[in-house]
């Protein structure tokens, strides 16, 4: 069985069809973070045997509201992440549960590769914005709950995400609507190279990797394609199925604007971790069905 928080986010409005499809039971938890006695009530309500895993997806994901207010991200992204992990743990122990943990991080906490490397499990962390920050903190405090209470964790670090009904602060949905307007000039890093994952597989490999054996009390692995995307690929494959006529033009008068002051040219992951551990590739949505499907979605473009 899967309980999962942040139902309603990037990810976790996915899981439940995800872990449906994989045979898996999961029951989504809708109380805010805060809200300790609205996850009791919850939890109450849930009859559990045997073994759980819980997938902690909620948090504060916004990078500009992130800087813009640390002191929130800290409090949503750290102290009540952990607090939401300890209530879980309380509950299985008092039911007599197996209780194990997938902590979802992000790619981001990795340090800049010099030489375009992809980045495995083992590389260097060095988070450059206050959200990734928060992340590889909480991966640290939800690691020593886990080692204390001899519950196995996994950190599940996933790179970018692009799918349908993604908010406006994701990628896709900001470059689906330039290209819908029109407005190409100044596109921020539009040379920069990314890993994206449609968020439908990210949810089938966490399902994935729910029912596989852990190795060690804390592990960790990339959910990532290990392919590299410019923006301005991206912004191709938009392009062409949003204005396939227009597209030549469109992007003749595409240009890239800045990044943001904490960003790096070149984010992607190394999946041979995950490959060994469940035996398949992380990526089964090809990039271009999921800007189709995220045009369709939010756009009403065929």
């Amino acid at each position: 069985m899967i309980l999962y928080n942040g139902a309603s986010g990037g990810i976790g409005r996915y899981l439940g069809a995800e872990s449906k499809r994989l045979g898996l039971e999961s029951y989504p938890l809708w109380a805010r973070l805060e809200d300790g006695p609205g996850l009791d009530a919850e939890l109450r309500s849930i009859h559990a045997s045997g073994a759980i895993t819980f997938i902690h997806l909620a948090a504060m994901v916004s990078v500009p509201a992130c800087e813009a207010d640390p002191v929130a991200a800290y409090r949503t992204n750290v102290a009540l992440a952990t607090s939401s992990v300890s209530a879980i743990l309380d509950w299985a122990e008092r039911r007599d549960v197996l209780a194990r943990v997938i902590y979802v991080s992000s790619g981001h906490v990795y340090d800049a590769q010099a030489h375009r490397l992809r980045v495995g499990e083992a590389g260097r962390t060095a988070p450059r914005s206050v959200y990734a920050r928060t992340k590889l903190d909480a991966e640290h405090a939800v690691a020593e709950i886990a080692e204390a209470r001899q519950v196995p964790l996994l950190i599940a670090r996933v790179f970018g995400l692009v799918g349908p009904d993604q908010a406006p602060n994701y990628v896709l949905p900001g470059l689906i609507g330039r290209v819908v307007e029109g407005r190409v000039d100044l596109i921020p890093g539009l040379d920069y190279t990314r890993d994206y994952l449609d968020a439908r597989d990210v949810c089938a490999d966490l399902g994935l990797l729910s029912m596989s054996p852990w190795k060690d009390r804390v592990n960790v692995v990339n959910v990532c394609s290990g392919v590299g995307v410019t923006i301005r690929t991206l912004l191709h494959v938009i392009a062409s199925i949003v204005d396939p006529a227009g597209t030549d033009g469109l992007m003749g008068r595409a240009t890239a604007g800045p990044g943001r002051a904490d960003d790096i040219d070149w984010l992607v992951g190394d999946p041979r971790r995950f490959v060994e551990w469940i035996g398949s590739a992380p990526r089964r949505i090809s990039l271009e069905t999921s800007v189709a499907d995220a045009a369709r979605a939010a756009f009403k473009v065929t």
